[in-house]
């Protein structure tokens, strides 16, 4: 994605719309790209991580979020068949976060599921569209539905922070925004369609917002008129790193959903669906042995430097998000074994760390 020149800056134009939009934007930190692979930053990244953490106005583009529209008489029933949970039960408006999971039970990707009145959004996150779109269309038999990739039609956005949400209510004329992930809502701007949906993003509130890419500039540039700020993906997962969010892309890789901190995302009673058979053994017998940490890392390992080794040398997990913080250090979540507890030193082959905690997610 984009190019790396000699002095480690490097551009990010990839995407059609947001390069029509934003140009070729450089990563100006020179810090390597390990969470998640390729993200951006417009200005420094640990100040933008900084920025974000406080709570200040942000605009973050979803440069890699995919988008596919569901139709036909099956498309409820079909979908229900594939992702990891209920959708059946939701209703017009209705929001889903979901995983695709393989036949072992391990998270492929993180979805957003919209139902609306005649068909289904689905949103799909870091580049991972193209997987679900062909683990879906490889499950089209008889049904009676159709995928639509909508990945330069439709593009997403996150607004963050306090200040960031007042404009986004403002410059939108409505007198609140959805505050619970589980319900959309849908907003005539100007001649355009407009959806929102609250997501946990981080430590402060967020709002994910859609819009088709020929509506997109007017209303970027009004938040950014009204006082928002533009910040990368990469302090994006520094925030989600400092909330205990875990990506099916990063901390789900080799790992159950329940050991990845991605439970919420699973239903144990909606019926079958790829990999529900290992959910319910996991459900029954319990046993697991691994769960999601919060890491302190001495530097940046490198993006295949993930396997993390104990002071004596047993195995005690993966990395996965690595993110900057604000002070100099980095961050990571990973899925680590339960018996090394908070205060253990660990390492990569190459980086030093140490387990600050465990996010609590019941």
């Amino acid at each position: 994605m984009g190019s790396d020149d000699s002095n480690g800056t490097a551009t990010r134009s990839d995407h059609p719309v947001w390069a029509g939009l934003l140009g070729e934007w450089p990563i100006h930190d020179g810090l390597p790209g390990v969470d998640l692979g390729a993200v951006c930053a417009f200005a420094d990244a640990r100040d933008e991580a900084r920025r974000l953490l406080a709570g200040e106005p942000a605009l973050v583009p979803l440069v890699r979020r995919g988008a596919l529209r569901v139709t036909g008489d099956d498309r409820i029933d079909f979908l229900q068949g594939q992702v990891s949970h209920d959708v059946r039960g939701l209703g017009a408006g209705g929001v889903r976060e979901a995983l695709l999971l393989d036949h072992r039970g391990r998270p492929q990707a993180d979805v957003v599921i919209v139902r609306r009145e005649r068909d289904v959004y689905v949103a799909v996150d870091d580049g991972r569209g193209a997987v679900v779109r062909a683990a879906l269309d490889a499950h089209v038999i008889f049904d009676q539905v159709v995928i639509e990739p909508l990945d330069e039609r439709l593009v997403s956005f996150v607004v963050s922070g306090p200040a960031a949400l007042a404009v986004l209510r403002d410059a939108l004329a409505v007198d609140r925004l959805p505050e619970a992930p589980e319900a959309a809502t849908q907003v005539a701007w100007h001649g355009a369609d407009v959806m929102l949906h609250a997501r946990p993003r981080g430590l402060t509130a967020a709002v994910d917002v859609h819009v088709l890419s020929e509506h997109l500039a007017p209303l970027w540039s009004t938040l950014l008129a009204e006082g928002a700020v533009a910040i990368g993906e990469r302090a994006l997962a520094t925030a989600r790193v400092a909330a205990g969010i875990a990506a099916a892309a990063a901390e789900g890789v080799d790992a159950l959903p329940q050991e990845a901190g991605l439970e919420a995302r699973v239903s144990y009673r909606k019926g079958c669906y790829l990999g529900q058979e290992i959910m319910a053994r996991v459900e029954a017998r319990g046993n697991l042995r691994r769960s999601l940490a919060t890491l302190r890392l001495e530097a940046a390992p490198s993006l295949d430097d993930v396997g993390l080794v104990g002071d004596d040398g047993r195995k005690a997990g993966r990395l996965g998000t690595v993110a900057p913080w604000p002070d100099g250090h980095w961050t990571a979540l990973a899925v680590v074994r339960d018996e090394f507890d908070v205060g253990a030193t660990l390492r990569t082959q190459a980086v030093a760390a140490r387990l600050v905690g465990r996010p609590d997610l019941r």
